[in-house]
């Protein structure tokens, strides 16, 4: 990863803002470029959570399954994040996730994101709060 993808992560994700750089730096070092087209399914709700990811380019479709109905519940575009709920809980994933375009994520293992969130405990607490609006906002679209 060069400086310039730290700078943007740093500036586009709220999870990157909340570490500092040694910690932006030691997550980034332990995290891999992926490439998926247009179609593909990154997650499957219900599936196991491992990994965290950074939507880098490209746009996304978040959906759930409701009552046997696939739901949208969300978009996610560059900067954003998802996968943090499975991650942080050990929970199955409770959406699924598909590109809607081409899309360039960066894929971190639950080993690096534990490892740098047991020492900045301000950054768990983004995901954590991002977590949280997240599953009311999806709850409140399947009310609609």
């Amino acid at each position: 990863m060069t400086d310039l993808d730290l700078a943007s992560l740093a500036k586009a994700s709220k999870l990157f803002e909340a570490l500092e750089g040694s910690g932006r730096k030691e997550l980034l070092s332990r995290a891999g470029r992926q490439h998926f087209p247009a179609g593909h399914v990154l997650c499957r709700e219900g599936d196991d959570g491992d990994v965290l990811y950074v939507l880098s380019k490209g746009e996304a479709r978040v959906t759930v399954d409701d009552l046997g109905e696939e739901k949208e519940v969300g978009r996610l575009t560059a900067g954003q994040f998802f996968g943090e709920q499975a991650m942080l809980s050990g929970a199955r994933r409770q959406a699924t996730v598909t590109a809607l375009t081409d899309l360039e994520v960066v894929a971190f293992p639950r080993e690096a994101v534990d490892a740098v969130l047991a020492k900045n405990p301000a950054a768990r607490k983004v995901l954590a709060t991002v977590g949280i609006q997240r599953s009311e906002a999806s709850m409140q679209k399947l009310l609609e």
